[in-house]
C-alpha cells in the first residue's frame, strides 16, 4: 500500500506507565482508519505524537513518504496534515466567516488590521464560503460562533481544518458531547469527506466508527492489537472481550 500516513514502531514513556507501546499502522490516500481502545488504552497520547504536541521516545512518523517525527506541531499543517478540535482557535465575537477567513489568511501568511479590515479581501472571503459550504454551514456564514449549538461548532472546527489545505485529517473524538441528531449530522458529513482526504478518526461511537470506517485500529494499553476491516473487527473474539462486547458482535 502507498501510504499516505505511516506510524511505524512509536513508543512513548512518561515515568512507569508506557502510554505508546510499538504502535505501527498506515492510512491510504482517501482512506478513513478510525482508532478505537478502552479509555486508558493511549489514544490521545498517540493523536498528540501525529500532531506533534508529543514527541515519540521511539519511532517514526511519514506523511507521504517524508520523515516529520521531528517536526514541530505548527509546521505540520504545510506539510499536509491537520488536527480538528484539541488545537483549533475559535474566535467566539467574530462570524463563521471571519474565523475560517482568519485560518487561511494564517495559512498564507497575510496579515490584516486598522487599514484592511478582514472582509476587504473579497477573493479571501469567498474562499471562506466555500469551506462553510463543505461543512453545510454555508448559510450560517455571517453568525457569531457564540451563537452556535456544540455540533454546529464542531462543524465548524473541520472547517477550520479543511482550510489549511492538508491531505490528512486527524479528527479526535468528533461525536463527544452530541445527541442522537447531531452524531446522524456529523457522521453524513465525514461520509461525505471520505475519499477527498485521508482521515484519522478517533471516536466511541461505534456506531459511527462501523459506519464511517475502511479500515480500523484497535489500541490496548498502548499496543496496535489488531488492524482490519469493519468485519475483521467486529468479529474477532479478542477484540470483543477487549473492548466492544456482545452488542457490536
Amino acid at each position: 500500500m502507498n501510504a499516505q500516513l505511516s506510524i511505524q514502531n512509536l513508543e512513548k514513556t512518561f515515568g512507569a506507565v508506557k502510554a505508546t507501546n510499538n504502535a505501527s499502522f498506515d492510512i491510504a490516500p482517501g482512506e478513513l482508519h478510525a482508532i478505537i481502545g478502552p479509555n486508558g488504552a493511549g489514544k490521545s497520547t498517540l493523536i498528540a505524537q501525529i500532531a506533534g504536541e508529543i514527541t515519540p521516545d521511539k519511532g517514526r512518523i511519514l506523511l507521504k513518504g517524508e520523515d516529520i517525527t521531528q517536526v514541530p506541531a505548527h509546521k505540520r499543517p504545510g506539510l499536509g496534515l491537520a488536527r480538528a478540535f484539541q488545537v483549533s482557535q475559535l474566535y467566539p465575537e467574530f462570524t463563521l466567516l471571519e474565523n475560517v477567513a482568519i485560518a487561511i489568511a494564517a495559512r498564507e501568511g497575510k496579515t490584516f488590521g486598522m487599514w484592511k479590515p478582514l472582509g476587504s479581501d473579497p477573493e479571501l472571503m469567498q474562499a471562506a464560503a466555500t469551506y462553510l459550504q463543505r461543512v453545510d454551514l454555508g448559510a450560517r456564514g455571517q453568525s457569531p460562533v457564540n451563537e452556535l449549538s456544540h455540533g454546529e461548532r464542531r462543524q465548524l472546527e473541520i472547517a477550520l481544518a479543511l482550510a489549511q489545505e492538508a491531505s490528512v485529517l486527524l479528527l479526535d473524538e468528533p461525536m463527544a458531547g452530541m445527541g442522537a441528531e447531531e452524531s446522524a449530522r456529523m457522521t453524513q458529513l465525514l461520509q461525505a469527506l471520505k475519499g477527498r482526504y485521508s482521515i484519522l478518526l478517533v471516536e466511541h461511537d461505534m456506531d459511527a466508527v462501523f459506519a464511517l470506517a475502511d479500515r480500523i485500529t484497535v489500541l490496548v494499553y498502548g499496543q496496535t492489537i489488531l488492524t482490519g476491516s469493519v468485519e475483521q473487527i467486529r468479529n474477532d473474539p479478542h477484540v470483543r472481550a477487549a473492548y466492544l462486547g456482545e452488542e457490536h458482535a
